[in-house]
C-alpha cells in the first residue's frame, strides 16, 4: 500500500511546473535499469566480451573432436580395395536420377587444383587479427574455430567411416580396373573439401558480422563464403568424386558449423533486458518500463 501511494506521489509531483529548472532536467539521471552501474564503471567487464567460452567444455570437446577425427582418417583412407567382380557388377541404374549424370565426369587435374584451395583456407581466419576489435578476442575467436573445425571433422569422418559410396568416376567403364578398385573411392559420401571450405569462410563472415553488425562489408564477406563454397563443390563435381548430394551435404554442414559455433557462444548477457525510466508527455508525465526480447 505504502509503495502504490509513494507511486501516486511521484506521478502527480512530476506534472508540476518546476520553476527553477524544466522537468526534463529534474528527471534526467533518475533512470533506473536492471544494470544498476556504480559510479565508476570498470574499464572493462565479462558482459563486455562478444563471446562467452566455457574453458571446461570447449577444450574437452576440441580434444575429443580431433582425436575422433584423427582415428577416423586413419582408417577411411586405408580401405582396402574393392573386389573386381564388385566393381563390375556397378549399374548407374542403381544411382538416384539427382545424381547419375555425376558419372560422366573424371579430371584428375582438377582434383589436384582443389587440394590447394583446400589447405589454403584452414588457416585463412587468421585474417580477422587485422581487425582491431577481434584482435582483442583472438584467443576466443581461435578456440571457437578449432571448436567449428572439431565439429566438422566428427560428422565427416563418422559418416565416411560408417558408409561406403563409390566416387562418380568409379562407374567409368573407360578407366583402368586398378584406379576403380581402389579403397579410398569409396569415400565419396560426403564431400568434405566443401565443407572445410564453408566451416572455414561462413566462420570468419559469422565473427565479422557479429563485431560489425552494421557494415554493408558483412554482406561481400557472406557472398565471399557462398562462393567460395560453390567454387569448391564445382571443383570436386567435375573431378569426378563427388555426386551433387555429397556436395549439398558438405556444403550444409559447413556452413552450419562456421556459423551456428560463434551464435552458439554469443554472450547475450551485455545486451540490456529492461529498463525503467521517466516518460514525459504532453499531457503530464510518468514512469515508462521496456523490457527487450
Amino acid at each position: 500500500m505504502i509503495r502504490k501511494i509513494l507511486f501516486v506521489f511521484l506521478f502527480f509531483s512530476a506534472n508540476l511546473r518546476a520553476q527553477e529548472a524544466p522537468l526534463s532536467n529534474v528527471l534526467h539521471d533518475s533512470v533506473i535499469s536492471n544494470d544498476l552501474a556504480p559510479e565508476k564503471t570498470p574499464k572493462s567487464t565479462q558482459s563486455d566480451k562478444m563471446y562467452h567460452l566455457n574453458y571446461a567444455t570447449v577444450l574437452p570437446i576440441i580434444a575429443v573432436g580431433f582425436a575422433a577425427t584423427a582415428y577416423s582418417f586413419s582408417v577411411i583412407y586405408t580401405k582396402k580395395r574393392t573386389p573386381v567382380t564388385t566393381i563390375q557388377n556397378l549399374n548407374t541404374n542403381n544411382i538416384p536420377a539427382f545424381d547419375r549424370w555425376a558419372t560422366k565426369y573424371h579430371n584428375l587435374d582438377m582434383d589436384r587444383i582443389s587440394y590447394y584451395p583446400f589447405y589454403a583456407v584452414m588457416p585463412l581466419p587468421l585474417i580477422l587479427l587485422a581487425d582491431k576489435k577481434i584482435r582483442k578476442d583472438a584467443g576466443k575467436v581461435g578456440l571457437m574455430y578449432l571448436e567449428a573445425f572439431a565439429f566438422t571433422g566428427i560428422v565427416y569422418g563418422s559418416a565416411v567411416y560408417f558408409i561406403d559410396r563409390y566416387r562418380p568416376d568409379v562407374y567409368n567403364t573407360g578407366l583402368d580396373m586398378s584406379y576403380r578398385t581402389n579403397g579410398n573411392y569409396r569415400n565419396s559420401f560426403f564431400a568434405g573439401h566443401v565443407a572445410v571450405i564453408a566451416t572455414s569462410t561462413f566462420f570468419i563472415a559469422k565473427v565479422y558480422d557479429d563485431y560489425h553488425p552494421h557494415s554493408p562489408w558483412k554482406w561481400v564477406v557472406y557472398a565471399g563464403a557462398a562462393a567460395a563454397t560453390l567454387g569448391m563443390g564445382d571443383m570436386r563435381l567435375h573431378a569426378g568424386k563427388h555426386f551433387p548430394s555429397d556436395i549439398l551435404l558438405g556444403a550444409l554442414v559447413g556452413t552450419t558449423s562456421g556459423l551456428l559455433t560463434p551464435v552458439f557462444h554469443k554472450n547475450r548477457s551485455k545486451m540490456q533486458k529492461w529498463s525503467l525510466g521517466p516518460d514525459v508527455m504532453p499531457d503530464g508525465a510518468g514512469f515508462a518500463f521496456t523490457y527487450k526480447l
